[in-house]
């Protein structure tokens, strides 16, 4: 039987030369750019790339995956589910591919979408195409365009969730693949009427009570500006991360948060932004640069290494701060709660900006949406008091309004 197995290692410049080691993915699924493991040493060196390593026979086969984290680990996923794909196909025979006149081959159609989706600088949304729609060829088994049918997308979907998929990942392949059927010349709305549906979700903001116990709670400095900068202007992990001290604009008073190649880290959508800091936020990144004046990164180990415990750095103030839910799984097994994490700090940023009465559009160029329906999700309408404000003065049936001491008293024994 084949070797189905996919690792993600990175070769890299060291001391001793060029070398190969595994790639560290952390407990949160994310590529901790730059770092392997040597025996059961966690070493870091900024300087190589990473490759997937499979097995023909007892052969490894590297393919090269290039230099940024993020692709890298795309680039792994992708072909994991595709290994995945083929391990349920292994008893279908293969499909031997003969061009006929007149028929659209469904290959080739698929790098015609590629190439014009990357043409158009979405690179993104190519590589989550490529990947979905290769399964998809791969679970129906089909050849030419004329041959799609109906049924093909249901049996897609029954392969994604026998893989234990959610829904919503499921409608997000859907989604993927009838774009490409779309660009085939396929009618989407025969073959698939309805897309899977999912139940969406409100994004989770920390209320105000949560965040004046927790940063009253804070003892030093370095934790105070950390938590403030994640608040006051909502980076993403990696972009905290990677944050060099040139990027704080003293003059402007303005934070540039952009990709930093060196560090194998690129912006999410390739959206670069420059937000404005507050005057309370600009003194405590003052006072952090005059304490650490040596250090390039503003929140780098004493090593100078960026850190990769961020993460692990919330969720201990939390519990110290004595604001752990103690009833999640993460509470109940090492006392880190789920609900404390760093994304929730920008979801809550996204949302005060909203309150405030900014704008749409210039609230998403502050996130860095690549679209406006990815900002409106933070738009929460019934914590709005001006709304609640209305909701108590509508009359809910005809007639005046009655106060509530004017309401008759239950009778005894009645509901």
């Amino acid at each position: 039987m084949a070797n189905l197995t996919a690792k993600l290692v990175r070769i890299c410049k060291t001391p001793q030369g060029w070398r190969r080691y595994p790639a560290v993915i952390g407990k949160n699924g994310r590529l901790r750019p730059g770092y392997v493991m040597i025996g059961n040493s966690l070493e870091y060196f900024p300087v190589g790339r990473y490759e997937i390593r499979k097995f023909e026979g007892k052969k490894p086969v590297y393919k090269p995956v290039g230099e940024d984290a993020t692709d890298a680990l795309n680039a792994l996923q992708k072909e994991k589910q595709l290994l995945a794909a083929r391990h349920l196909l292994a008893d279908v025979p293969t499909v031997q591919l003969v061009e006929e006149p007149g028929r659209a081959i469904l290959s080739k159609q698929l790098q015609r979408f590629i190439t014009a989706a990357k043409g158009r600088g979405a690179t993104v949304a190519a590589d989550a195409y490529q990947r979905c729609s290769e399964e998809f060829l791969l679970v129906t088994g089909k050849v030419y365009v004329d041959q799609i049918v109906a049924d093909d997308l249901t049996d897609y979907h029954k392969a994604l969730r026998k893989r234990g998929m959610s829904d919503r990942t499921v409608h997000n392949h859907h989604m993927n693949v009838t774009s490409f059927l779309r660009f085939c010349g396929l009618d989407i709305k025969k073959l698939a009427p309805r897309a899977p549906r999912y139940d969406k979700t409100m994004p989770e903001i920390y209320e105000d009570e949560e965040l004046a116990v927790f940063f009253a709670s804070l003892e030093t400095l370095e934790d105070r500006v950390f938590f403030e900068l994640l608040l006051q202007t909502g980076p993403r992990e990696q972009e905290a991360m990677y944050l060099e001290w040139p990027d704080i604009k003293v003059t402007a008073r303005t934070l540039h948060l952009h990709s930093k190649p060196k560090y194998g880290f690129k912006m999410k959508d390739h959206e670069e932004r420059e937000l404005p800091l507050s005057g309370e936020l600009f003194d405590l990144l003052t006072q952090l640069r005059q304490r650490h004046p040596n250090s390039k990164l503003v929140f780098g180990t004493k090593n100078g290494k960026p850190n990769t415990k961020l993460l692990l750095l919330v969720k201990r103030r939390a519990r110290r701060a004595g604001l752990n839910c103690a009833s999640c799984d993460g509470c109940v097994s090492r006392q880190e709660c789920e609900r404390w994490f760093l994304h929730r700090f920008r979801a809550t940023y996204c949302t005060k900006l909203l309150r405030s009465g900014m704008d749409l559009r210039t609230v998403q160029q502050m996130m860095g949406h690549s679209d406006l329906a990815s900002t409106m999700r933070y738009l929460r309408p019934a914590e709005n008091t001006h709304v609640q404000e209305k909701v108590n003065q509508i009359n809910w049936y005809k007639g005046s309004a009655v106060s509530p001491s004017a309401v008759p008293q239950q009778t005894a024994g009645r509901i």
